[in-house]
């Protein structure tokens, strides 16, 4: 409008018509125009990011662009005139003369005046990519969307008529003037209200960034102060208009120091009525995050994270869920919720969910873009607090459970060492009662035949041969002890060579089913000698208690675990009852080579004992 008003007339009235300068304004207001009319798609189609994200976007702009460089162009070579007078004076001659003008290209001149025609209507092509880009985006832009959207379709059908009756009416009409006053007020009015809306109610300019923040606030501290220097000064100068100079400067500094004690509410107010409560809900921030500094992993960390999200962001309710594997989920709710969540962060600690911050819409409004971005930092935040809270527990519950192994294993050794004392009690009394009394009944019959052989009694050596007999009766005793403490069979070939020699000595039928792979393979020492015993202990409990008529004993090796099993179809047991020590003896002693023991047994089903021991590496067998 200013070139076309004032700079164009001017240029005509100093240079002429013809002049360069004159033709170069004049084609520069008429690029200006075509350029307004682009600029009108893209301001509508391409709202709210003023980017295109779709490639039909970037095609449509770029050919309104293209048209509104070219059409101008076009007309200034192919008409004689670029711009014609309104003034009655001039007789409809041309007032600026194209130099580009090309007589040949004449016919072209149409297809820039129906170009310059549709200038009017592009609006609608931007209408048209707004709708689709409503169509298609989420939620939270079709909330921005949606306002430009009704507003321009609103204009839109002001403008139409308007247009019309500028083509159509009388220009001398009064009704007529009426009429296109009315509507294109209207238009405006609906399209600038539809765009401040637009803007600045679904927060497409809000105050996020920390640098804008800053200089918004410090422009408000600024006016704060200003202000309270004007009412300082204005009561200062009231006062002098009746009262001496010092009473008036003493009121001046009074005034001063009471604003300058009211200051810091004052700007508090200004922030929060420009900013909103984003402001606060930074500083609520920043107060959680020294909250996890001083006290990290407490357990009041949920309650204070949805208070602090709640206030900062002015909702109308907040809830905490955490969500530890393997454990009880924890709900905290600040505020009684009502309906979906307006927003839902999920709080999450190198890529594994712990939780997450449910929040309802705001108390003035939906949520923005800002405040979903803080609820973001929010959840960054509380996933440190929330991970060194889970670690807490866990440790707790692993510091217990090691508390209770270290009481178990305490009572185990406290077992073993017992089960050993017996074991050598044990010992102890069958050398006693038995061998040991052999061999000092041998002993004194020994002194005996050497009495005998000194007087030359002829009855010696049949005393000796009585001594050979009672030694080679007691030998089998001898041997059946040194069995019982370790098979010499197990040093010398292996556990299932020992399995088969402890069949032979079971006075109950006993079947072994062994992996063949098995014969000749040694384990450890240690591994060997707890199996041997597991089993010498449990056929001993089936032939002092089970009534069985047969046992089975299996021996495998799966999964780097040796495998034994001792099955009988004896009686049973009820196996919720209290178990007497030698059962307990069993798991103690495969405690100690980190094995483990499963009994399954019932009245008159037979008992079963399950043994897995981990084996490592197996040596062959020399």
């Amino acid at each position: 409008m200013a070139i076309g008003d004032v700079f164009l007339p001017m240029a005509e009235r100093h240079w002429g018509a013809t002049s360069p300068g004159t033709v170069a304004i004049a084609l520069l207001g008429q690029w200006v125009a075509a350029g307004t009319a682009a600029a009108g798609v893209g301001l509508i189609g391409l709202f709210p990011s003023g980017r295109p994200e779709r490639g039909y976007e970037r095609a449509v702009i770029w050919v309104v662009t293209l048209i509104g460089f070219l059409a101008p162009l076009l007309e200034a070579i192919s008409s004689a005139n670029i711009v014609e007078s309104g003034l009655p004076s001039d007789g409809g001659q041309p007032i600026v003369l194209s130099a580009l003008s090309v007589p040949a290209l004449a016919p072209l001149r149409g297809a820039a005046e129906v170009a310059y025609h549709s200038f009017p209507f592009w609006p609608l092509i931007g209408l048209a990519l707004l709708a689709v880009r409503h169509r298609r985006t989420g939620a939270a832009q079709r909330r921005q969307i949606r306002w430009l959207l009704l507003g321009m379709a609103a204009s839109l059908s002001l403008w139409i008529p308007l247009i019309l009756l500028w083509w159509l009416a009388d220009p001398n009409s009064v009704a007529a003037s009426v009429a296109s006053v009315v509507l294109s007020t209207l238009a405006l009015g609906t399209a600038l209200g539809s765009m401040l809306v637009a803007l600045f109610y679904t927060g497409a300019f809000g105050i996020d960034e920390p640098a804008r923040r800053a200089f918004v606030h410090r422009v408000l501290r600024v006016t704060t102060t200003c202000a309270l220097a004007a009412v300082a000064v204005a009561a200062g100068l009231l006062t002098s208009l009746t009262a001496p100079t010092a009473v008036a400067v003493m009121v001046a500094v009074a005034a001063g120091a009471a604003g300058q004690a009211f200051r810091r509410c004052l700007e508090h107010a200004a922030d929060r009525r420009v900013l909103g409560a984003r402001l606060a809900g930074y500083a609520n921030l920043n107060r959680f995050g020294e909250s996890l500094t001083r006290a990290p992993g407490s357990g009041e960390l949920p309650r204070e994270l949805a208070s602090e999200i709640r206030r900062g962001l002015d909702l109308t309710w907040a809830r905490v869920s955490l969500e530890p594997a393997g454990g009880q989920v924890r709900i905290v709710t600040d505020g009684t919720p009502a309906g979906e969540p307006a927003a839902t962060v999920p709080i999450e600690y190198h890529g594994s969910t712990l939780g997450r911050i449910e929040c309802g819409p705001r108390a003035d409004g939906p949520l923005l873009a800002e405040d979903r971005r803080l609820l973001a930092y929010f959840a960054a935040q509380a996933a440190v607090g929330v991970h060194n809270l889970y670690l807490t527990a866990e440790l707790s519950e692993r510091v217990e459970l090691i508390r209770d192994q270290a009481t178990e294993l305490a009572a185990s050794l406290d077992r073993l060492v017992a089960g050993q004392d017996a074991e050598r009690r044990r010992i102890q009394r069958i050398l006693h009662d038995g061998v040991q009394q052999e061999i000092v009944a041998l002993s004194a019959r020994a002194g005996l035949v050497r009495h005998q052989l000194l007087r030359g009694d002829p009855t010696a050596a049949d005393a000796l041969a009585d001594m050979q007999h009672d030694l080679a009766a007691a030998l089998p005793d001898v041997r059946e002890i040194a069995y019982a403490i370790h098979p010499p069979v197990l040093s010398d070939r292996g556990l299932l060579e020992a399995i088969e020699a402890q069949s032979s000595r079971l006075a109950v039928p006993l079947a072994i089913r062994a992996d063949p792979g098995l014969r000749g393979v040694r384990f450890g020492e240690q591994i060997e000698a707890t199996a041997c015993y597991v089993l010498a202990e449990a056929l001993s409990n089936v032939v002092k208690h089970a009534k069985a008529s047969e046992v089975e004993v299996s021996l495998q090796r799966e999964d780097g675990k040796l495998g034994l099993v001792i099955r009988d179809d004896g009686c049973g047991f009820d196996p919720n009852r209290p178990r007497g020590l030698g059962l307990i003896g069993l798991s103690d002693r495969l405690d100690t080579v980190g094995g483990s023991v499963t009994i399954t047994s019932g009245t008159g089903l037979g008992t079963s004992v399950s043994v897995s021991i981990p084996v490592g590496h197996e040596r062959a067998g020399v």
